[in-house]
């Protein structure tokens, strides 16, 4: 995490669940098995134009799972939230948040850029959400409330 005390692009790496970790990993390796240990061991024949699609869409979904575990973070600037995870970019305007909840479940929201089960959820908007999970929460918050002191914090235990 650095913190800027200008508000200028201030990053906070997202808080990993191993957890999450394994399930992602789990999922991966069932997405192999499926794709290539069950028609080997059920000694099916596989097309060359078959194991080719097998093995590209395996690339593509294990990769974007991967890209994401690496690549999900938040920066705050003066103006913006962004949240980043894999090749997703989510914009809100700060001044649009209304509510900040914490000690959330990532099952909570719509728009979901975290790799941890414990996020908080930021409304803004009309009736828009996104659950984040920045490592650092209460600089996080601290952060954005600078910036828009009408922000209302639930502090759920």
């Amino acid at each position: 995490m650095h913190y800027n005390s200008n508000n200028m692009n201030n990053k906070f790496k997202s808080e990993k669940s191993y957890s999450l970790g394994i399930l992602l990993t789990s999922v991966s390796l069932l997405i192999l098995f499926l794709s290539f240990g069950l028609p080997l061991f059920s000694k099916q024949s596989i097309s060359l134009v078959e194991l080719l699609i097998k093995i590209v869409l395996s690339i593509l979904i294990i990769g974007l799972f991967v890209w994401c575990w690496i690549r999900t973070y938040y920066i705050v600037d003066k103006t913006k939230l962004t949240a980043i995870c894999g090749p997703t970019k989510f914009d809100v305007r700060i001044q649009d948040i209304k509510v900040i909840k914490t000690n959330q479940k990532t099952i909570n929201g719509i728009i979901k850029p975290t790799l941890s089960w414990k996020c908080i959820v930021i409304e803004y908007g009309g009736f828009k959400s996104i659950s984040v999970s920045p490592e650092n929460q209460e600089t996080f918050i601290n952060i954005l409330t600078e910036i828009n002191k009408d922000i209302f914090i639930n502090y759920y235990a």
